[in-house]
């Protein structure tokens, strides 16, 4: 009985996974693990993100969906919830500075590769 339910669960979150969108060739430059006072984020090629924030005092999580469209970059959690989402505005695409660190500023703060 525990089979035949496991099964389909496996098939279905297989189906979610795989209907995530891949980020375009200039979103690309976005994937990877970024670290700035307030923000850690992690970016992956299938569109997926994580985004945690420590500002304030507070800790939250959204983990979901990453939408980059022109200057904005917003993390849509898994939730769907219109208040489930942190959205960035791009001030600065990523670039490498002198000291060969890749960084990009989001709302005025500076985030760095790790």
């Amino acid at each position: 009985m525990r089979i035949r339910l496991l099964f389909p669960a496996c098939v279905l979150l297989l189906m979610a996974l795989g209907c995530q969108r891949e980020l375009s060739d200039e979103e690309l430059l976005y994937t990877g693990d970024w670290q700035s006072s307030d923000y850690a984020l992690q970016i992956f090629q299938n569109g997926y993100g994580v985004c945690n924030s420590k500002k304030y005092g507070v800790t939250l999580h959204f983990e979901g969906r990453v939408k980059i469209n022109g200057n904005r970059m917003v993390f849509i959690d898994n939730e769907d919830s219109a208040l489930m989402r942190k959205r960035f505005r791009i001030d600065q695409r990523p670039a490498t500075d002198p000291n060969g660190i890749i960084f990009m500023i989001l709302d005025g703060q500076r985030f760095e590769r790790l």
